[in-house]
């Protein structure tokens, strides 16, 4: 597999953005991320027992001269019914085996979801060794890959963009959970101008973004938090149960 992943890097498209080729010791297979792919992730009461089943992928960074390079393993599951039969047989062959996929070339940026991760927590004002993390790719408004964060009782607490592209989903003043004001605006500002995710992003609380990722409803991506939208929504479910009640009230009286 490793040879594999190295021609793919060397005679691909990728080589092209490179200044050179990537040695056989620059590729650390051990270091491999497993990248969850589940759009209706946080639909779900037990996240933990939803993974179990969900697709994913493992991702092999490689860090040479300034360049993050993220190669995709990738394997088939399951052959759909709707495509043409040479189509079937293509992905027949590669059924439950495991493959070089998508191979992607991030310039100037380190991409290290256990650095983003431990920094972000501890910048925040958190033990990060006390909590624990799945990188989840494809939810609704975010799309790039997130990591949630789950709590000594693997209850899922917050959520970190695991990627600088990530950060651009969340539009709007979204509340963050760093302990004290100052290590709000320090990490908001370090969202902002840092190119480097080893120098870690915002930590949102992962409730927000349920709420908001489940009534998403564009194209696209862009979370938009608004402080009142939940209370509001609230209160005209109030309001037009009232209503409601009255109607009913006023037939009785008839």
């Amino acid at each position: 597999m490793k040879d594999d992943v190295l021609y793919h890097i060397n005679y691909g498209g990728a080589r092209t953005e490179l200044n050179r080729d990537v040695e056989a010791d620059e590729v650390k297979m051990e270091g491999a991320y497993k990248v969850y792919a589940n759009s209706e992730l946080l639909e779900t009461k037990d996240i933990k027992k939803s993974l179990e089943t969900s697709y994913y992928k493992w991702q092999i960074p490689v860090y040479i001269d300034g360049f993050t390079i993220l190669v995709d393993i990738t394997k088939v599951t399951s052959i759909p019914d709707d495509i043409p039969e040479d189509a079937k047989e293509t992905l027949r062959q590669k059924l439950n085996i495991w493959t070089v996929g998508a191979v992607y070339v991030y310039d100037a940026e380190t991409i290290d979801y256990d650095s983003t991760v431990a920094t972000s927590l501890d910048k925040a004002g958190y033990n990060s060794d006390e909590y624990s993390y799945e990188v989840v790719s494809g939810l609704p408004g975010i799309r790039y890959p997130v990591a949630i964060i789950f709590n000594a009782d693997e209850k899922p607490e917050f959520v970190i963009p695991a990627q600088k592209s990530t950060t651009h989903a969340f539009i709007g003043e979204w509340p963050t959970a760093a302990k004290n004001r100052e290590k709000t605006t320090a990490s908001s500002n370090t969202q902002n101008i840092n190119n480097d995710n080893t120098n870690g992003f915002s930590v949102y609380y992962y409730d927000d973004v349920v709420r908001t990722s489940n009534s998403y409803n564009q194209s696209g991506i862009g979370l938009s938090y608004k402080k009142d939208i939940f209370k509001k929504n609230a209160i005209a479910v109030l309001i037009f149960g009232a209503a409601g009640i009255l109607m009913i009230i006023g037939k009785k009286k008839k």
